[in-house]
């Protein structure tokens, strides 16, 4: 392991240890978990139970009264437990781990009788792939507030980084799709340009399509219009602004620009040892530039 990653581990463990990520089925697909090999171990023996929730220091497991773990459980909380479980790799092999816990809490699920929910406070620090996964997750869900609008400009160099395919995308303007080039992205929105008049896509519902290569990811992230320009010198093309709907930014979204962005901070203050930035107003890094004037509301 490489030192920016054990670097990135410690960060992510300092920083994030008591946020909690919820197990939906869209972040068991992110964090590629198989729900089916989740397993409780007590006792010597393994029960599977369904993973509900974990931070960097607990979990949330739910499991049926009528199981033999919540039997052993129920007659000596204080038994100590391991949580195993399994993720896949890029080459989808399957990674597996188990993490030593106690028993905090045995509680009814959702006003039920017939399953538990279980809290387990880890014993030690969780094994790193566990720490780098949610981690990453979460520290893209804090940045998405925070650094919502810094912009990366869409060049050669930012393409390969950000692993999209190509600038040329397509963008579906009220479900009709157009050819489009990206100019720039953010958490928060992107501009484009494309065939059309200006005055004719103010308001419009839009969703930008975008294919990430290195992951092998398709997503469309959905927003509106809210300004649209003639391109200099041209009368057939529009530079459209475009503000994403934050309820419907995709997660594989933002984990690409929450890379790009920290990736290429670390560079600049690497570069920058001795040199004070200010990170909070018109911060510019290269190809990420923040643009609140312009681009207000975006």
């Amino acid at each position: 392991m490489g030192i920016s990653t054990s670097l990135q581990i410690s960060r992510y463990y300092d920083f994030f240890r008591d946020k909690e990520i919820v197990f939906t089925k869209a972040n068991l697909q992110l964090l590629k978990i198989d729900p089916r090999q989740i397993y409780l171990k007590c006792g010597g023996s393994q029960w599977p139970c369904i993973i509900n929730s974990s931070s960097l220091q607990s979990a949330k497991i739910i499991i049926g009264k009528n199981s033999g773990a919540f039997t052993q459980l129920e007659k000596n909380p204080k038994l100590p437990v391991s949580l195993r479980f399994c993720f896949f790799s890029q080459d989808n092999a399957p990674i597996y781990f188990f993490v030593n816990c106690l028993v905090d809490q045995i509680q009814d699920y959702t006003h039920t009788n017939e399953l538990a929910l279980i809290t387990l406070n880890f014993s030690q620090r969780p094994p790193d792939d566990l720490i780098l996964r949610i981690g990453e997750v979460l520290e893209a869900n804090e940045n998405f507030v925070n650094r919502r609008e810094d912009r990366i400009n869409i060049t050669k160099d930012s393409i390969r980084s950000l692993g999209i395919e190509k600038e040329e995308g397509i963008a579906f303007i009220e479900n009709v799709p157009r050819r489009c080039i990206m100019k720039d992205l953010s958490f928060n929105g992107a501009k484009i340009l494309c065939v059309g008049i200006p005055k004719f896509l103010i308001n419009k519902a839009i969703g930008l399509r975008i294919n990430f290569v290195d992951t092998n990811e398709i997503v469309v992230v959905y927003g509106t219009i809210v300004r649209s320009d003639f391109m200099e010198g041209r009368k057939d093309i529009a530079v459209v602004h475009i503000k994403f709907d934050s309820d419907k930014v995709p997660m594989p979204y933002k984990i690409h620009i929450n890379n790009y962005i920290t990736m290429f901070h670390k560079s600049m203050l690497g570069n920058n040892k001795s040199a004070n930035i200010d990170n909070t107003q018109n911060t510019q890094y290269g190809n990420v530039q923040e643009n609140n004037n312009q681009n207000k509301g975006e």
